[in-house]
């Protein structure tokens, strides 16, 4: 996002979130809900905050950092017993639903990929080709 126009990262697209930069800080904002509410810490003001509280590249680099840095703390310490746990939480309903810690960190993983593929679409619409970062790229892994 840092190499195209800013106002292409604000502009109204009609999609999931009305720009770029809301569905990429959705992205964040489902992650750092969930990597907190695993971790047993308070996830309020996470989905409060508006997107325009995000006015510029590094304000949206420095809460990317915040939530990989929750997140990497929590999966470090993650033991294969608790990734196999059951975990109990409060749907938006009130209801309480179970799932297996595993599966929601899929989740995380799959609502990112979702935007993702999302975003990469808003690039192709205003002609410019998204980077591509495979995983391994991105984590500075190279071959032996």
């Amino acid at each position: 996002m840092a190499e195209i126009p800013w106002e292409t990262v604000t502009e109204s697209s009609g999609a999931s979130f009305d720009s770029i930069r809301d569905i990429f800080i959705h992205s964040l904002q489902a992650e750092h809900f969930w990597i907190r509410r695993l971790s047993g810490k308070s996830t309020e003001g996470i989905y409060g905050a508006p997107f325009a509280k995000y006015a510029d590249i590094n304000s949206i680099r420095e809460y990317a950092d915040t939530v990989e840095a929750e997140t990497n703390a929590y999966l470090k310490k993650l033991t294969n017993q608790e990734l196999q746990s059951m975990f109990e939480y409060k749907l938006r309903d009130g209801s309480i639903n179970h799932s297996k810690t595993e599966d929601i960190l899929m989740h995380i993983v799959e609502e990112e990929i979702h935007h993702r593929g999302e975003i990469m679409c808003l690039y192709w619409q205003h002609d410019i080709q998204p980077p591509y970062i495979s995983y391994t790229v991105y984590k500075g892994q190279t071959a032996p």
